[in-house]
């Protein structure tokens, strides 16, 4: 690595203070932790604010800091709760905050403006614009998407944010914060921390080649570590807040030893846990062989490691100089000072000084008792002696005040490191009120193909279609573009927006952060859609000041939590359809099985069909059941419009179902489902 490059910082995972202390001791730079609430690992031990306190005072001693993941997103109740226990948070003294949710980091921008931001792999940033947009919002770190190869992030590099990048750990077949499958299926929501991870068990592709379809092996990219750093990567982070210490060990050393241009212990990390090795098939681009699954030989294999790695973290590590200097005068306490090479210096006094009855107190006796730092993080001890006459003092009373000025050394080196906060007034939260539309709801009709597009134009309803069939249709301020959820090449994106817009396309229904930040500079009209998992009305005051018109509220909310959404700006929500539930970047059926072009699906356990839908750069999995409210329009008239999502339906079964929904049928199709909105995902 070059002099001049800055070493990015090792970041691991802690669920627990044991966690915690492991990475300490076996060489992270920092720890990200969750607290008992907010955070998107619930099932994790987590850490509640004593613990927290605790756990800062320990990292800033080791001269490390400590991220708070409140990557969740919130309900509008939950506010208050929330916004006394981030107060208490940076009290405790936590770096920077780790979020998701737009109405979060609004919050503490308004609450604790001094307070460093990291938005979340949640947010599914993975393009420049995108990441501009968190800057914008106040972010200094972005966590990039883990589906980036090396030329994606390089060109997030060279942005003045940092941007932290998972460099080892569990790897989710979903793209992060576009995961709904737990909460639909199993009314777990991911977005709350709570995945049931339902990808792990049995799934089939249709020649059933793989019976864990849905699986990814583990990342890691501990080989890449240089390249990472020429990228300009500034935090190399670990996933699993979950995993034991073992684990956390065995990553931080191999990491720290890459990077100190050491071969890393491969074998011992892949030992401790994996799922039929590791893969690197995002970064690289090679992507032949990323699916795997935890093994009995991957069991076993841990148990014959987990003992040595215990006793990699047994004893603090030595990661700091400290120099002593004692001063004996007569008839005055003997003074110790302990300064550590970061600046902090302290005093202490011991005993007074008794007159040599043989020999004084000489600086090489003196070192010996100084150098008697096994149990701290000290080593390279220098100790100086000023003995202003023939005095001395006992080996006891040496050692004593060597105790005491490492202990006086540790609180100030935790109190140097402490962030000071500056905590700003009261944060005004909306009213909690509902209201109903004045006129009946609007309709969007989401299409896909150039068959479903001539039968949604035939209704006079919003249609909102992807930019690639824009050439199959005239300009129309009915006729609204639909930002596919990854941008695969953001500058020919672009382009491609800003052509349309000269031709006379006016909206843009937005999916990702970078949509809006590119949408509102090319002079579209902006709509929200349900990729900005918007589930609150700080959240909808956010997209409102960014120029959003409008937005499809987050699916796992109830009827009554969207319909308050509609206080801050028009609000809607999806009301047919097989609804997306995961956003792949790698599709399993091409992956495994070879592209099948249509009629695409994949089979869960109990037999049911998940359909697959390709959008060219991305897959989604569908539900297996219909969402069908048709039946129940009078309890839908509190949103602001509906949107009806079309994937593999023919013109006339488009027909039919608009049908259906005009004269509010109480026809019941088998498969229905009502989705989330009567039980909800969020609460």
């Amino acid at each position: 690595m070059s002099a001049l490059m800055k070493q990015p910082e090792i970041l691991a995972p802690a669920g627990n203070m044991e966690s915690l202390i492991a990475a300490l001791r076996c060489g992270a730079d920092a720890v990200y932790v969750g607290g008992m609430a907010y955070s998107a690992r619930s099932s994790a031990a987590n850490f509640e604010l004593p613990q927290l306190a605790k756990a800062a005072r320990m990292c800033h001693i080791y001269g490390a800091k400590l991220y708070l993941a409140v990557n969740t997103l919130l309900t509008d109740r939950e506010f208050s709760g929330f916004r006394n226990f981030i107060h208490e948070a940076a009290c405790c003294g936590v770096d920077a905050c780790i979020v998701q949710d737009l109405g979060v980091l609004r919050i503490i921008r308004q609450m604790l403006p001094e307070m460093p931001l990291h938005a979340s792999t949640q947010m599914s940033i993975h393009t420049p614009e995108g990441a501009l947009q968190a800057q914008e919002l106040g972010c200094s770190r972005v966590v990039a998407a883990r589906e980036m190869s090396a030329s994606d992030l390089e060109a997030l590099c060279r942005l003045p944010l940092e941007v932290e990048v998972f460099v080892h750990g569990a790897m989710c077949m979903s793209v992060s914060g576009q995961c709904s499958f737990s909460a639909i299926v199993g009314g777990r929501s991911a977005n709350r921390g709570r995945c049931a991870q339902a990808c792990r068990l049995p799934w089939q592709t249709p020649a059933g080649k793989n019976p864990a379809a849905l699986s990814l092996k583990d990342l890691s990219l501990v080989q890449h570590v240089q390249k990472l750093c020429e990228i300009g990567v500034s935090s190399f982070k670990i996933e699993g807040r979950m995993k034991r210490p073992e684990y956390v060990a065995a990553a931080v050393t191999a990491l720290r030893a890459a990077l100190d241009g050491q071969r890393p212990d491969l074998e011992t990390l892949q030992a401790v846990f994996a799922r039929s090795g590791f893969t690197d098939g995002y970064f690289t681009g090679k992507r032949q062989d990323m699916f795997g699954f935890r093994r009995k030989e991957d069991v076993t294999a841990a148990q014959k490691v987990l003992q040595g790695l215990q006793n990699t973290y047994q004893k603090p590590r030595k990661c700091e100089d400290i120099s002593f200097a004692m001063t004996l005068c007569q008839d005055q306490p003997a003074k110790l000072t302990a300064s550590d090479t970061c600046g902090s210096t302290v005093t202490v006094e011991g005993d007074y000084p008794m007159t040599a009855q043989k020999s004084p107190l000489e600086v090489q006796v003196l070192q010996k008792h100084m150098q008697k730092l096994g149990d701290t993080i000290f080593s390279g001890c220098e100790v100086t002696l000023a003995n202003e006459g023939q005095l001395t003092l006992s080996a006891a009373q040496c050692n004593a005040m060597r105790r005491e000025a490492v202990t006086a050394l540790y609180a100030a080196r935790a109190e140097k490191n402490h962030p000071k906060y500056t905590v700003t007034g009261e944060v005004h939260l909306p009213d909690d009120q509902y209201r109903a539309p004045e006129k009946q709801p609007i309709c969007r009709l989401h299409v896909r193909t150039q068959q479903q597009l001539a039968a949604a134009l035939e209704t006079g309803h919003i249609v909102c279609i992807p930019p690639a069939l824009a050439d199959q249709c005239r300009p129309e301020m009915s006729i609204w573009l639909e930002a596919p959820r990854i941008i695969a090449d953001e500058k020919a994106y672009i382009h491609r927006l800003r052509e349309l817009k000269q031709r006379g396309f006016a909206h843009l229904l937005c999916h990702n952060a970078a949509d809006l930040r590119i949408g509102a500079e090319l002079g579209y009209l902006l709509h929200g859609g349900y990729g900005l998992n918007c589930s609150n009305r700080m959240t909808a005051r956010t997209l409102l000041e960014l120029g959003t018109l409008d937005v499809t509220g987050s699916y796992e909310l109830r009827l009554q939590q969207l319909a308050a959404l509609g206080q801050i700006l028009p609000c809607g929500a999806f009301i047919y359809g097989r609804l997306p539930m995961m956003l792949l970047r790698l599709c399993p059926i091409r992956s495994q099985d070879g592209c099948r072009k249509q009629g695409c699906f994949l089979k869960d356990r109990t037999g049911q069909k998940f359909p697959l839908v390709c959008s060219g750069e991305y897959t989604e999995l569908c539900n297996a059941k219909l969402l069908w409210l048709a039946d129940k329009q009078r309890l839908l008239h509190y949103l602001d419009f509906w949107d009806f999502y079309f994937t593999q339906e023919s013109l006339l079964q488009m027909r039919q179902v608009l049908r259906a929904y005009e004269h509010g049928s109480q026809e019941i199709p088998s498969d229905r489902t009502n989705g989330l909105y009567f039980k909800g995902g969020l609460s």
